[in-house]
């Protein structure tokens, strides 16, 4: 159950490329994730009713998970679309490492599945068309981004296991909220109105990619290790090439192809749940 609700929340994320894409190129992305994170944190407030909030917790996640919108948002301004997609997935490598000094031990079994999710991922990103041109400056902003995800997917894993997932989301939701207007007062991108288009994407990306799938995340990590979540995350960029195609009509290279079917081999090295783990608690 874990992973077929990890697998869904990642076909809502590579779904949601569509509107996003269209959206921001009305509005500055801080300014769009200052309102979706804001509509997701008040989606999720009734979640605080069920404990009081872990704030340390929380507050590092959101830390990270701002960190890694902010790098990959702030490396796109200096590298390709391609290579920005490449090197985020590669968080995929990052999060068991991650994972490892936090004390979770790693089989040859999630090994494998590292490793063809890995190459599945490259495949997708160097497979497709288009200059893979760009600066150092920029592939190490993304660097930082993807170890930003990889920290929160890995740290989300260990305190999902230890607190009420309930409790957990709000508080990381509005420190992403907050950080993104405070970047987007910054940068000048604060403006009204807004068009339909991204009022709509605002609703699909603030209640179903944010608010709903976050929570998801951390119910599905505290019955899977970092690593499984890691690996099963690794179908975004599969869905986002779906969705790409079936909506803009964008194209899909034999690479690509092989590549997704790389990043599935890997789930399904990693899905089986170790019966060791026991049964999960009930949250």
């Amino acid at each position: 159950m874990a992973a077929l609700a990890l697998l869904l929340i990642t076909a809502v994320w590579g779904w949601t490329f569509v509107p996003v894409k269209e959206a921001v190129a009305e509005v500055g992305p801080f300014w769009f994730l200052a309102l979706r994170f804001s509509l997701a944190f008040l989606c999720t407030l009734p979640l605080w009713r069920r404990g009081a909030p872990p704030w340390r917790e929380a507050l590092l996640l959101g830390l990270f998970l701002f960190g890694g919108y902010f790098f990959q948002t702030w490396g796109l301004r200096y590298t390709t679309a391609q290579k920005s997609g490449l090197i985020t997935g590669l968080s995929v490598v990052l999060v068991p490492v991650v994972a490892h000094f936090l004390g979770e031990r790693i089989s040859a079994r999630l090994g494998l599945g590292v490793a063809l999710a890995t190459l599945g991922v490259v495949l997708l990103a160097l497979g497709g068309e288009g200059d893979l041109a760009g600066s150092l400056f920029g592939d190490v902003l993304t660097a930082i981004c993807a170890l930003a995800f990889a920290a929160y997917i890995a740290l989300l894993a260990r305190y999902a296991k230890a607190k009420p997932v309930g409790p957990l989301l709000p508080l990381q939701l509005l420190t992403v909220a907050g950080l993104s207007g405070i970047g987007a007062v910054a940068a000048g991108e604060v403006r009204w109105p807004l068009s339909p288009r991204v009022w709509a994407a605002l609703g699909v990306t603030g209640v179903l990619a944010s608010a709903v799938a976050y929570y998801v995340l951390a119910w599905a990590e505290s019955r899977a290790t970092a690593t499984q979540t890691a690996v099963i995350l690794a179908m975004e960029p599969v869905f986002a090439a779906f969705f790409g195609w079936a909506l803009l009509g964008e194209k899909l290279g034999g690479l690509q192809l092989v590549g997704a079917g790389l990043v599935l081999a890997g789930i399904l090295a990693v899905s089986t749940v170790d019966p060791a783990r026991g049964r999960p608690h009930n949250r």
